[in-house]
């Protein structure tokens, strides 16, 4: 049977914010900083497969709880016992007047087999939240307080803790709807299981399937990110002339920007979140999404990256382009026949390099340093994204400077082998190939660190 979660606190607390960011949805209820924004009732469910573990009723919030009190120890109702009164003043004429917010509240209690308290402790523990806490232990349930808004330091948090131990609520879970950890839903489920402990079993099987889930969102934005940086890097674009023609560095910058666009969005989807919830800062964004000028050079700059290569210093090219290109002069049908038979045994890779050093052609293609700011990007909002709150409503912004420099250094290799290998761009690599799993490999690390 369903665990019954009563989700209550004063307005504006983050009540329908902590269902979202429980189920991983976007799409219920509704969010926004003006208060009362929840005028009714709603339940849903969590479940495993097709098993119901727990239902979560999301309720108005408390509007006038000083009154209400006021109330409860009135002429009218003073005589009742303990949960007693909840049914009477449900039935009266004040709950479908000046309570009415409240009513809808007190008419779950009963069915609830443990309410959720979310408090936002940016606030101080005023009296009309004292208040609330009065009337819902009135009705002889077991309280959990969720101390919301505690990424952030708050000068209040001690204070509610005191007034809470006093009430005897010494089970306090802190959780950030906006900036979500794991550990703090997992503490919370783990409170659920030591007053439920007939539905001991069923929990531990939720707390596992979530980190089972957790850990292959990631697992495959990291496929993701590995699969984006080797069709970067082997991504090449032939043109006639040096420096190359405008339109041949526009062709080639946008499909790496298409690439890159694609992985977002995938990324996005695979966390269940908008197009809008991720923006790039603070350079222009064409359709505001993702078509940031990676290639500008102060792009480069702000991520910490320094170039130093000549090919930046052409304006036709812009950052982020090298050229392999001229140089090489050969005389003879003899010696060029040699040349490429020598190279077709070291690897038939080479041959259109060569081969367009001898006619005059060349290749854009994506340097080390945009490399490393694909990579960078990549993992930015990667870890952003596993850190995500579904209530979260402002979209996050690219601005990261450079870390994990060993780590991107010994990415560098298989960048350029992947450079070397413009075939790679048409197709996927398997997951037990060598550069496909040393990329994987740094990247897990780099994540790990990132977290820590």
């Amino acid at each position: 049977m369903s665990i019954s979660l009563l989700v209550v606190g004063h307005a504006n607390t983050g009540k329908t914010s902590l269902i979202r960011t429980l189920l991983r949805r976007q799409d219920f209820g509704q969010v926004s900083d003006k208060a009362g924004t929840t005028r009714h009732v709603e339940s849903v469910q969590i479940k495993i497969g097709h098993q119901s573990v727990m239902t979560l009723t999301d309720t108005p919030g408390f509007e006038d709880s000083i009154g209400l009190w006021h109330l409860r120890h009135s002429n009218e109702f003073r005589s009742y016992q303990g949960a007693d009164w909840l049914l009477p003043f449900c039935a009266s004429h004040y709950a479908q007047e000046e309570f009415e917010q409240e009513a809808k509240i007190l008419k779950q209690l009963t069915q609830a087999d443990i309410i959720l308290y979310v408090i936002d402790i940016r606030q101080a523990p005023l009296g009309k939240y004292l208040d609330e806490l009065a009337l819902l232990a009135s009705a002889s349930k077991p309280i959990i307080p969720i101390l919301n808004f505690s990424a952030a330091p708050s000068a209040h948090l001690e204070a509610w803790r005191k007034v809470l131990a006093e009430r005897h609520l010494h089970a306090v879970i802190k959780y950030d709807t906006v900036a979500f950890y794991f550990e703090d839903e997992k503490r919370l489920y783990q409170s659920i299981q030591s007053l439920m402990p007939e539905d001991y079993d069923a929990i531990t099987q939720l707390i596992q399937s979530r980190e089972d889930a957790a850990r292959l969102r990631q697992t495959m934005a990291i496929s993701q990110l590995t699969a984006l940086l080797i069709k970067a890097a082997s991504t090449r674009l032939e043109c006639a002339s040096y420096p190359p023609k405008a339109e041949d560095s526009s062709t080639f910058e946008n499909k790496i920007r298409a690439l890159e666009s694609g992985f977002l969005s995938g990324l996005l989807r695979l966390y269940e979140f908008q197009p809008e919830d991720m923006v790039a800062t603070p350079l222009a964004i064409e359709n505001s999404l993702w078509q940031q000028d990676i290639f500008d050079t102060d792009t480069l700059k702000e991520w910490g990256i320094e170039t130093g290569t000549s090919a930046l210093k052409g304006a036709a090219i812009g950052a982020g382009i090298d050229v392999m290109s001229a140089g090489l002069t050969l005389g003879t049908a003899t010696t060029l026949g040699a040349l490429l038979g020598a190279t077709w045994k070291t690897g038939q890779h080479y041959k259109d390099t060569l081969m367009s050093k001898l006619t005059n052609r060349y290749y854009l293609c994506v340097d080390s340093p945009t490399l490393t700011l694909l990579c960078l990007r990549g993992l930015s909002a990667i870890h952003h994204l596993h850190q995500r709150g579904h209530a979260s409503q402002q979209a996050y912004s690219l601005s990261h400077k450079t870390q994990h420099k060993d780590l991107i250094e010994q990415m560098q290799p298989y960048w350029k082998q992947a450079q070397q290998h413009p075939e790679w761009e048409k197709r996927d690599l398997p997951e037990t190939h060598p550069s496909v799993k040393g990329l994987q490999n740094l990247l897990e690390k780099a994540l790990l660190l990132s977290d820590n």
